[in-house]
């Protein structure tokens, strides 16, 4: 099999199988990017189904191969290749629920908790109505009382402060493996901000960024949430991006997908509190059922 890297050139491959075909956050070009230099991404193509490799913490993992297309003989060459994989000892990883449910009978599949989306109605991000969101809207509130701040459309006028203010991030919070892989990733969608699909939203406060975040439509009724980015200096920096930035640019969507929480505690407390109103459950192929 000829395998490939998987890097900025790749977008028109990679979209031929994904684009418009996935609601869950891990399969549309730009996640892939994403990832891609910090984890080693390869891909290859074999009978009409796309296979994607990466590595993480020194252990190879595949993602859930994608078929072209749903016709019976690819759909075949679909199972075998995770077969192949499966009795070569591959981690076939983030499978969503409508491709679990056409692997049922011939696989084994467990539900992996960390790895779920939380999907949130965008009316409700953006505007904040009722008593369950008073805590959000009142940290809002002071940072429009307290701050002297300006929300502007990301664009090749103003993307280079963006890459700024990340690498300032990155070096102000470094030390996990998975932070210095997305920080590579952010890098490469930013450097590559106009060929992508991707709209971008930032804050400044008197006249320097202090929030910016990435999206994109992903699917007809979704849009995912990318990458958000804050300064913690500034009280309430973070509701206020998530607010003005779905507002802003998301107003035609109904659904934000807002990724997973990476079984981290802490961003698990934060994504629940906005009050999800459905988790895409994921799956692992873990064997085959003879």
């Amino acid at each position: 099999m000829e395998w490939k890297n998987l890097n900025s050139s790749s977008k028109d491959v990679i979209d031929e199988y994904t684009k418009n075909r996935f609601i869950t956050c891990d399969y549309n070009f730009t996640n892939q990017l994403l990832w891609s230099e910090g984890e080693d991404s390869k891909y290859a193509i074999k009978d009409n189904v796309l296979i994607i490799k990466g590595t993480y913490n020194n252990q190879e993992y595949y993602y859930m191969p994608v078929p072209k297309n749903e016709e019976e003989t690819t759909l075949k060459s679909w199972k075998e290749i995770i077969r192949k994989i499966l009795e070569e000892n591959g981690k076939i990883t983030l499978v969503p629920e409508y491709w679990k449910e056409k692997l049922d009978s011939e696989f084994k599949l467990e539900e992996r908790r960390d790895t779920f989306d939380y999907v949130y109605n965008s009316y409700d991000l953006a505007f904040l109505k009722g008593r369950k969101y008073s805590k959000k809207k009142n940290r809002i509130n002071n940072f429009r009382r307290s701050y002297n701040y300006e929300y502007e459309k990301i664009d090749l006028s103003n993307i280079e402060d963006v890459i700024t203010f990340q690498k300032t991030w990155y070096e102000d919070n470094k030390g996990l493996e998975v932070l210095k892989n997305e920080h590579l990733g952010i890098m490469n969608i930013l450097n590559n901000f106009s060929s992508l699909n991707v709209k971008g939203g930032l804050i400044r406060v008197n006249g320097d960024i202090i929030a910016y975040s990435l999206g994109e439509v992903i699917a007809p009724d979704y849009a995912v949430i990318h990458i958000e980015k804050a300064l913690n200096d500034y009280n309430g920096s973070y509701q206020m991006i998530n607010h003005l930035f779905v507002e802003s640019e998301f107003e035609d969507v109904e659904f934000i997908n807002r990724e997973d929480d990476f079984g981290d505690p802490g961003l698990r407390e934060a994504k629940e509190s906005y009050h999800p109103v459905m988790l895409l459950k994921k799956y692992d192929i873990v064997d085959i059922i003879d």
